[in-house]
């Protein structure tokens, strides 16, 4: 059965996003992702217009994938992205996009869930694990 990511991440990290999509998809062709790249302040007007945007895409996720870099912690929509999922029932995992010591921060909610280097045998296989695990809970 497919498996629909949604991903969440920062926009100085979008070109490592999208290789990161490209190994994965051609590592193994039943998943699909969807983001919803946002480019204006969380305290924005536009706030209910982008989170209303944003839940249409985790809904149908079977989780979320934090892929993170330097400073994706400090975001505000990364941070909501992630408790959205949790509120929604989905679980969460965290991909770390740099394999040296320059990230030392990670988003506070992935606290208690996998957070995998950038190994796309690994990062799928806790795909499995935890979409295995939500279809068990949903039913």
């Amino acid at each position: 059965m497919a498996i629909r990511a949604f991903l969440s991440f920062v926009e100085e990290d979008l070109n490592l996003v999208n290789l990161f999509r490209g190994q994965a998809k051609s590592a193994r062709n039943d998943l699909e992702f969807a983001d919803y790249s946002i480019k204006v302040p969380f305290n924005s007007t536009n706030v209910q217009y982008i989170s209303n945007g944003i839940i249409t895409q985790i809904r149908p996720a079977t989780l979320t994938v934090c892929l993170y870099g330097t400073s994706t912690y400090k975001s505000e929509w990364v941070d909501w992205e992630l408790k959205k999922t949790l509120e929604l029932g989905k679980p969460i995992m965290g991909v770390c996009l740099f394999s040296d010591d320059r990230v030392r921060f990670y988003p506070a909610p992935l606290k208690d869930w996998p957070r995998v280097p950038w190994d796309i045998p690994a990062i799928i296989r806790t795909m499995n694990s935890l979409a295995n695990q939500y279809r068990s809970a949903a039913g």
